[in-house]
C-alpha cells in the first residue's frame, strides 16, 4: 500500500503538471481587471533597496491574465471590508531582478536571477493595503523591510497591523495564492514555476 502511495506521488505531484505556454496565459495590465487596484510600483522610484529606479515612471502592473483574475477575487473580498489592494511590484524584467539580487543577495527574499524569479514569470505580486479612499493602512513593516518582523507569521500584538496582514493573507489564500514565509507582502500563484519567464 505504501509503495502505491509513493508511486502515485511521483506520478501525480505538482512537479508533473504541464508547463504553461506564454500564449495560453499572456501578460495583461492588471489595473483594468482588478477593481479598486492602486498601482504604486516601488521600483519605479529611487526609494527602494537598490537606491535607484529600475522601472520607467509610467510602468504598469503586468501580470499573467489568470493571476490578474485571481487578484480580482481577492480585491472583491477585501472591498467588503472597506479595503483596497496596492500593487508594489508585479512582473519584473530580468535586468531589474539582477540588480535587486546584487543589492540584496538573500535567497528567500530575492530570487537568484540564474533561476528566474516568480516575479519574472508574471505569477507573483507584492501588495500593501489601503482604505476605501486610498490611504495606506497600518501593516507590520514597510515594503521591502527585510528581517524577522517582515515574516508572514511574525508575532504581532493585537491591533490594526495584525488585522490587516491577516485579512490580506486570507483574501489571497482564498483566491489561490500563497505567501512568501519571509515577506508578508509577497504572494504567488500556486505552482508558479510552471510558467516561463515572461517578456514584458
Amino acid at each position: 500500500m505504501l509503495l502505491a502511495v509513493l508511486l502515485a506521488a511521483r506520478t501525480f505531484g505538482p512537479q508533473h503538471l504541464p508547463e504553461v505556454a506564454d500564449a495560453d496565459d499572456p501578460l495583461v495590465d492588471a489595473a483594468p481587471l482588478v477593481p479598486g487596484l492602486i498601482v504604486d510600483l516601488a521600483y519605479a522610484k529611487a526609494d527602494n533597496v537598490t537606491g535607484k529606479a529600475l522601472y520607467p515612471p509610467d510602468a504598469k502592473c503586468l501580470l499573467r491574465r489568470s493571476v490578474a483574475e485571481r487578484l480580482a477575487l481577492a480585491a472583491a473580498a477585501l472591498r467588503k471590508r472597506g479595503l483596497r489592494l496596492v500593487a508594489r511590484d508585479c512582473t519584473r524584467p530580468g535586468q531589474a531582478q539582477a540588480e535587486l539580487w546584487q543589492a540584496h543577495p538573500q535567497p528567500g527574499s530575492v530570487a537568484d536571477p540564474k533561476r528566474g524569479s516568480l516575479h519574472e514569470r508574471g505569477v507573483a505580486v507584492d501588495l500593501e493595503v489601503a482604505d476605501a479612499k486610498g490611504n495606506r493602512v497600518e501593516l507590520p513593516t514597510p515594503f521591502d523591510a527585510f528581517g524577522p518582523k517582515a515574516a508572514a507569521d511574525a508575532p504581532l500584538p493585537e491591533g490594526p497591523a495584525l488585522e490587516h496582514r491577516e485579512l490580506l493573507k486570507a483574501a489571497m489564500y482564498a483566491a489561490g495564492f500563497r505567501v512568501n514565509p519571509k515577506e508578508w507582502w509577497h504572494f504567488s500563484r500556486l505552482y508558479g514555476w510552471r510558467w516561463p519567464v515572461a517578456s514584458p
